[in-house]
């Protein structure tokens, strides 16, 4: 028995280069307004594929979006530079290696931490453990004496 033909893709197809290039030319214009309301500040790529209501990177990411990216990366380096120039960026970096440095510390200290928890949690094991045993001995040592009065009388 032959399989019904199921017709073709290319209704698919168009709904598909069409989302492209709507996708595409919405990208372009939040770029173009970010370049009017954010000049002096960097933009995110979040900024511009939330900016034209997608809901994801997705679109962003495909190889045909490749110059958006490129755009943006651009931009943000030039504002890079800029302030690399005017002398903010050696503010920047200083606070960067500050950044990075308490970011080290608190990493040690969350370290000391939990060694200090889990030898907290050892010890109260511990403490356990011999309070059980002390019971155990106490009770054998009752049963001993009750055993030597037995024998005394």
């Amino acid at each position: 028995m032959k399989a019904k033909p199921r017709g073709t893709t290319s209704g698919l197809e168009e709904f598909h280069a069409d989302t492209k290039a709507r996708n595409t030319a919405n990208m372009m214009r939040v770029v173009e307004t970010l370049r009017l309301n954010k000049p002096n500040s960097k933009w995110s790529y979040k900024d511009v594929w939330a900016g034209c209501g997608l809901k994801s990177q997705i679109a962003l990411d495909s190889p045909w979006n490749a110059h958006i990216k490129m755009e943006i990366d651009f931009h943000n380096r030039q504002i890079h530079c800029s302030a690399l120039n005017q002398g903010e960026g050696e503010e920047a970096v200083g606070g960067r290696l500050a950044m990075h440095e308490m970011k080290d510390q608190m990493k040690e200290t969350r370290e000391q931490r939990d060694q200090a928890l889990a030898k907290i949690a050892q010890y109260c094991a511990d403490t356990e453990h011999y309070k059980k045993r002390c019971n155990d001995l106490e009770r054998v040592v009752t049963r001993l004496k009750a055993m030597i009065s037995s024998f005394r009388r």
